[in-house]
């Protein structure tokens, strides 16, 4: 059996950024999953300024591709709403590639020292032995067993790790993408859109450097209602481009175990109502290493980012009706208050 201190399941942004950490920690790990890399991935792509600002103190070496984006609009019930300038570099938002960018974060871990591994995480147990210093062992879907000090589930939504420690815990909702020629344009333009008929979720067009990425979620997910959505948006989905679609969860999931740690989305952790996921990405995987590296309980190191979520949870209620769309076409006829708020939220 292959002994290691730091087992991390999940390649993404969360697992490659923990274990780029803990390689310049000093610490042995190793990095497990089962896609074959770059891999595309669900997602906007967005980074907003506290996401990319968190990723460049973390990774200040990190040189990735992205399209700036510096204007954002947003309407409710197909009215125009917002209508928001970024004129502050540091203030803007970055779209980038995700299979360009996960893979790269992912060459940045292998760069570091990392060990990386193809396997299907299976199941794991407590030690039979009793190993105080190995006390955990993963067994893969090959057979193949691996004790570790720490299990970091860093493997999504649907997450495997997660699912042995909850398994009546909700993969969230479910979200589609297609990848779209961009428009004809002289400025990138960020599009969300709320309606009234949007159970908790919303449409969207981020720009990334090689294409719009088209995506639309919400309670009642389906490819046929994407398709609805898109083609009275102005934005029909092609039929020659495949639909991508993935969940995002919306409740986090606390592992009783110091030995083991939930990041990103596996922890369930993106945000209640804008669904960002990167920064918490990023936050949850620095809280992970601080925990490992100094011993501490991970509960405790993440305290403020499970407080938050705990708030989210109570004002989610609030959020996608009417009175909330309500307050927002009022903030929206003052630019000056819509800029405020967006520098504080984001």
């Amino acid at each position: 059996m292959k002994n290691v201190n730091v087992l991390i399941i999940g390649a993404g942004p969360a697992g490659s950024v923990c274990g780029y950490l803990l390689r310049k920690a000093g610490v042995d790990c190793l990095l497990v999953d089962c896609a074959t890399f770059p891999r595309d991935k669900v997602c906007g792509g967005g980074l907003t300024p506290k996401a990319w600002h968190l990723l460049d103190e973390l990774i200040p070496e990190l040189h990735y591709d992205f399209q700036i984006v510096s204007r954002i609009r947003a309407s409710i019930n197909g009215k125009s709403c917002i209508d928001l300038a970024i004129d502050d570099e540091r203030r803007t938002v970055r779209v980038v590639r995700r299979r360009d960018f996960d893979n790269l974060l992912l060459q940045s871990y292998i760069e570091a020292g990392g060990k990386f591994q193809h396997a299907t995480f299976a199941d794991f147990a407590e030690n039979p032995d009793g190993s105080a210093d190995y006390p955990i062992v993963v067994t893969f879907r090959s057979g193949e067993q691996v004790a570790c000090r720490y299990l970091v589930g860093a493997d999504g939504a649907t997450s495997q790790v997660r699912q042995r420690i909850a398994p009546t815990s909700s993969h969230g909702f479910l979200w589609f993408e297609q990848y779209q020629p961009h428009p004809e344009r002289t400025t990138p333009i960020m599009t969300v859109a709320l309606s009234n008929h949007y159970s908790h979720g919303y449409y969207f067009v981020f720009p990334n450097q090689f294409h719009d990425v088209v995506g639309f979620g919400d309670k009642h997910t389906s490819k046929e209602r994407f398709r609805e959505v898109a083609a009275a948006m102005g934005t029909p989905l092609l039929a020659d481009a495949p639909i991508h679609g993935a969940y995002i969860p919306r409740s986090s999931v606390v592992s009783p175990s110091p030995h083991v740690i939930l990041i990103g989305d596996a922890g369930g952790f993106p945000n209640r109502a804008s669904y960002e996921g990167l920064y918490y990405a990023f936050a949850t995987a620095y809280n992970a290493c601080e925990a490992i590296v100094t011993g501490r309980d991970f509960r405790k190191v993440n305290k403020t980012i499970f407080r938050k979520k705990r708030k989210e949870e109570i004002m989610d209620p609030l959020v996608y009706n009417r009175v909330f769309f309500s307050i927002l076409r009022l903030i929206a006829l003052s630019p000056r208050f819509v800029k405020a708020c967006y520098n504080f939220f984001v």
